[in-house]
């Protein structure tokens, strides 16, 4: 079985194009605060915990800890910019 690609190919894990987006709303969920990003910015980070994602998958983990993996790389990140 092939593991999760994370690249340029086109099968490769990517991103939803910014226009894709903005076509739907989606509600805000209680007690969450959202923000206007640049389309770089949130590529940037999108393309990122597709990685994480991915290596996790990789390596044999379970969805769930797949997802924790890219929740806590998120926050890491996040605390060392401040």
């Amino acid at each position: 079985m092939e593991g999760v690609k994370v690249g340029a190919g086109s099968t490769a894990l990517k991103p939803q194009h910014h226009s894709v987006l903005r076509r739907r709303t989606i509600p805000k969920p209680r007690g969450l605060a959202s923000m206007n990003m640049e389309p770089d910015a949130r590529a940037f980070i999108e393309q990122e915990a597709l990685e994480v994602f991915a290596a996790m998958t990789n390596s044999g983990a379970t969805f769930q800890q797949s997802l924790a993996a890219v929740f806590l790389s998120g926050m890491s990140a996040g605390h060392n910019a401040e």
